[in-house]
């Protein structure tokens, strides 16, 4: 019998050709090249989704695309592939719409695993440009049980604000000083969080490097009724490294 596991990395391999026939089939259509193709291999220490652990100590591939530019109006979709003993799996579909007041980024994410029951999620992201020092969006979340966990027959809101900026600080290194706050609505405990970011990427060389510290803050007790860990009210620190490169 065919092991799920290389089912799972075929599809993944072919949603990744397919957006990149779509895209090189729609640059040739629109005047000035409107799509690529952005890439991340690496590993994941904790990964983190909405303050919340998922898989552990996994290596994970990512594929994001944007295709289109039609009066504002683009095509978005990625793929992440996690590694883990029981492989995951996180899809998006979507719009991204630019607005004299901003993007909006709207998603439709399904989320599903080896052992785990698939659950859908409808992300929505508002980038703001009030601030010209730095990068902000609002982001809400709407899916039909926790990533993280077991409450399948709940729906569960999560909404969020991220601030980052990215700090150029000489011709082979960027920082990415960033962090998200947000609230996990419709549990029989809301779980309110903060995760805090700081990433070094280099920016010379065909496949940048990344290192990204992660420390995340959340009120979900260390041993709970969830299969994500939480951090009891402190800050847990993490780490993910990887390397990432368009085309």
């Amino acid at each position: 019998m065919i092991n799920k596991k290389y089912i799972i990395i075929g599809a993944v391999v072919a949603v990744v050709a397919y957006l990149a026939m779509c895209g090189k089939a729609e640059a040739q259509e629109v005047e000035t090249k409107s799509w690529k193709l952005d890439t991340e291999v690496g590993y994941y220490e904790k990964r983190i989704s909405g303050g919340l652990y998922g898989a552990q100590d996994a290596g994970y591939f990512k594929a994001a695309t944007k295709i289109g530019n039609f009066s504002g109006l683009a095509f978005v979709g990625s793929v992440e592939y996690v590694n883990t003993e029981d492989y995951q799996l996180h899809s998006t579909l979507g719009t991204y719409l630019q607005t004299p007041i901003g993007g909006i980024d709207t998603r439709l994410v399904v989320h599903s695993g080896e052992v785990a029951d698939t659950t859908f999620e409808l992300n929505g992201a508002y980038d703001l440009n009030w601030f010209d020092f730095v990068d902000t969006s609002l982001t809400v979340a709407v899916e039909n049980g926790n990533e993280a966990g077991s409450d399948l027959d709940q729906y569960i809101t999560t909404p969020s604000f991220v601030v980052s900026k990215t700090l150029n600080l000489n011709e082979h290194f960027d920082v990415v000083l960033g962090g998200e706050y947000g609230q996990t609505i419709g549990l029989d405990e809301e779980i309110d969080f903060t995760h805090v970011f700081a990433r070094v990427e280099t920016v010379a060389g065909k496949l940048p490097i990344f290192v990204q510290w992660n420390w995340v803050n959340n009120n979900l007790a260390f041993e709970n009724d969830f299969s994500s860990e939480g951090t009891d009210g402190k800050f847990d620190g993490s780490i993910t490294a990887g390397v990432a490169f368009s085309f």
